[in-house]
């Protein structure tokens, strides 16, 4: 395959002037101006929705990741969307494989089980296997265990004890060095959970970040861009302080909408599956009539007192064959909403007693991806995750056969919102 090459390196978490001074730091000396493209407020806020929104040049209602954690009416703590068989339209991984392109992704949410050269889902499903290397072996594609994995447990590497983003920029450098990759997508994860676990202002984050710089350096360096490569960084939304903890499944428990066994949840007609600053209200297909004007009831009196949005919604985005989705909480800026059903309803971030998670996206943050190589959009053009997922894979000469975007808009004609 002949033609310029391109790598997408997604960064969860990360503010606008903390990307700026990565990239001053990455870029070689001499590269082309970067083009800043804008992915505007609206959409999801999440890493695995959003990315899979990029790749795909559809919605997250339409490509069957809307929300980073997949939702399994039996065992509503059912992990992430790790495989591909989640998904509803092509990638851009399926059309550049089609072209005859070398494809590779590394940590990308909806890749296990799909037909990516060399693809390393990294899936954390204790559910399914019992054993990391196992876990590791039957979700990669085959040419990822056979030259980057198994030599790793051949050598005695303990999946559990390697840092992911680490693995992950090892594994990346190794693979460009071994023979072209005509497109290459890395998700670098660690800064956006070290803000979540120790707080974004956390010396546990600033460390984090000086990581991200020296892996982020490692893929470019590997990558050794020329004039006909494309280069994108994208981050995700960035994260902000948690202000406030929300379990809407309280409030459907008082109702007698969700039953308990302990603190665990025994059975339900309606229960709020979160997502970071949004949560989803499902309602099982099978209750009795009038369950679901019982949960609005219920969620609108905890709106109220917690000065929470409550919109009722007819796409059912999130659905399943078994439940239906009605409605959607949205909280202010800093609020992040659990899944517990025993615990308070509202628990303040600084709160003594808070075990929350400390940092939340920001839905209503702009995002700035910078960008060089040939066939991008000019520099501030705007769109949603969908936009820039249809203009990326124009740059390379592809057309997304499921998208619905139209692609990025130049500056004149960028609209207020996707």
């Amino acid at each position: 395959m002949t033609g310029g090459r391109t790598l997408l390196i997604a960064i969860d978490g990360i503010d606008g002037t903390d990307l700026e001074r990565l990239r001053r730091d990455a870029l070689p000396e001499g590269a082309a101006t970067p083009r800043r493209l804008r992915v505007l407020p609206g959409g999801p806020s999440e890493a695995y929705p959003s990315l899979v929104s990029v790749c795909t040049g559809t919605s997250a209602g339409r490509s069957g990741v809307p929300t980073d954690a997949a939702f399994d009416p039996g065992s509503p703590s059912a992990g992430l969307h790790w495989y591909a068989d989640s998904l509803r339209v092509p990638t851009v991984f399926d059309v550049a494989a089609d072209a005859g392109m070398t494809t590779a992704a590394l940590q990308w949410p909806a890749t296990a089980g799909s037909g990516i050269d060399l693809c390393l889902p990294l899936v954390e499903d204790l559910r399914r296997y019992r054993e990391r290397w196992t876990m590791a072996r039957e979700t990669s594609s085959a040419a990822m265990w056979q030259r980057h994995l198994r030599p790793r447990q051949e050598a005695g590497v303990h999946l559990s004890s390697a840092p992911p983003d680490a693995l992950v920029a090892e594994i990346a450098a190794e693979a460009l060095a071994g023979g072209r990759i005509d497109l290459m997508a890395v998700r670098l994860a660690a800064y956006a959970d070290a803000q979540r676990r120790s707080g974004p202002d956390s010396s546990a984050a600033r460390r984090a970040l000086g990581d991200l710089a020296d892996r982020q350096q490692q893929i470019l360096e590997a990558f050794s861009p020329g004039a006909e490569d494309r280069v994108i960084l994208l981050p995700g939304r960035p994260c902000v302080a948690v202000r406030a903890l929300v379990h809407p499944n309280t409030a459907l428990v008082a109702a007698g909408l969700v039953r308990t066994d302990g603190p665990h949840v025994s059975d339900w007609d309606a229960f709020v599956m979160p997502d970071g600053p949004y949560a989803a209200l499902h309602v099982d297909r099978s209750a009795p009539e009038g369950t679901a004007a019982r949960a609005l009831q219920a969620l609108s009196a905890l709106a109220a007192e917690h000065g929470l949005c409550l919109r009722e919604v007819d796409d059912g985005i999130g659905a399943t064959p078994q439940t239906d989705v009605v409605a959607v909480l949205e909280g202010h800026r800093g609020t992040v909403f659990g899944q517990a059903a025993t615990q308070r309803a509202r628990i303040a971030g600084e709160d003594p007693y808070y075990s929350g998670p400390l940092a939340v996206t920001d839905p209503d943050a702009e995002v700035t991806a910078v960008a060089t190589g040939p066939g991008l959009p000019a520099d501030g053009s705007a769109g949603s995750w969908a936009d820039l997922g249809v203009s990326i894979a124009r740059s390379m000469g592809l057309a997304l056969p499921g998208a619905t975007a139209q692609g990025l808009r130049d500056r004149a004609a960028a609209p207020d919102g996707p």
